[in-house]
């Protein structure tokens, strides 16, 4: 009889341990891919919020502050002191191929798809430089964007972005974009211009005081690239599929500028790369600055 009780406990115990270790399994699987979307094979869906590298330095007039987010997204860009030019955290980048028919991978923060999770390259925690590197789930693309350390001095920051056809095939028709919702001076009615290499949204002495405002420009004058500015309402659009918004994709639907009258404006920079052969890498830089 003892022997038969011995043996039922220590089968029982035997069961409960295995469960343990496959409720265990189990929860640490759901955790693992709680952040994964069931619906993007694999897209990182959380939104672009924890912040990975930051910097500060000056005060007052002379203040610049610059955060970018674990996927690289600029976060926020304050300069002078309590002027923060990013609306929301609502800035990033998007990969387009067949001349802008197919969007491959975008993450402007609150809405992405098309990546996979980030590697990074940051020799002291916390700070700048840093490198983040996303694989597009389709396959194609890797994308690196390497953020320097901003500029105290001339209160700009530049981040360098390669891109990389991992495909055994030639891809045809590539663009990179760059944009976001920014407001100046910390106000959302903004004027906005561009040229052929640079956006920018400002408030002068008639709006706010101090003036100020931000400015993206597209530094590698080597590759053909475009300049947009956008309403707020066409950048975001409404989640649609018919209507995604501008943020998903690589072209502009542009404003005449310089704009009549402030309102709430977006600004994009957008690259040119034409067709990228199997393996073949492009790079190219943007700089986010005060004016």
């Amino acid at each position: 009889m003892r022997r038969t009780i011995l043996l039922l406990a220590t089968v029982a115990l035997v069961v409960l341990l295995v469960g343990g270790v496959a409720a265990s399994q189990q929860l640490q699987e759901e955790q693992s891919t709680s952040s994964l979307s069931s619906d993007n094979k694999g897209d990182v869906s959380i939104q672009s919020t924890t912040v990975k590298a930051s910097f500060a330095s000056g005060s007052g007039a002379n203040f610049l502050g610059v955060k970018v987010s674990n996927h690289g997204n600029l976060l926020s860009f304050e300069s002078p002191a309590n002027q923060e030019a990013v609306f929301g955290g609502r800035e990033g980048y998007a990969l387009c191929s067949n001349n802008g028919s197919t969007t491959n991978g975008h993450d402007t923060g609150a809405v992405e798809g098309g990546f996979g999770a980030p590697t990074f390259v940051q020799p002291t925690a916390g700070a700048f430089p840093l490198t983040v590197t996303r694989n597009t789930t389709d396959g194609k693309f890797q994308l690196k964007q390497v953020w320097a350390k901003p500029d105290a001095t001339e209160k700009d920051i530049t981040v360098t972005m390669t891109l990389t056809n991992r495909s055994s095939a030639t891809i045809e028709g590539v663009l990179m974009s760059r944009s976001g919702d920014f407001d100046a001076s910390g106000t959302s009615n903004d004027r906005g211009a561009r040229t052929n290499d640079s956006a920018w949204l400002w408030d002068d002495a008639t709006l706010v005081s101090p003036p100020g405002g931000l400015m993206l420009t597209a530094l590698t004058f080597g590759t053909s690239h475009s300049t947009g500015i956008e309403t707020q309402s066409t950048w975001v659009g409404d989640g649609t599929p018919t209507n995604p918004g501008s943020r998903q994709a690589c072209g502009a639907d542009r404003v005449n500028t310089p704009t009549t009258a402030a309102s709430d404006f977006t600004m994009k920079v957008l690259y040119l790369f034409g067709n990228l052969s199997a393996g073949q890498s492009k790079t190219v830089k943007f700089e986010y600055g005060r004016m």
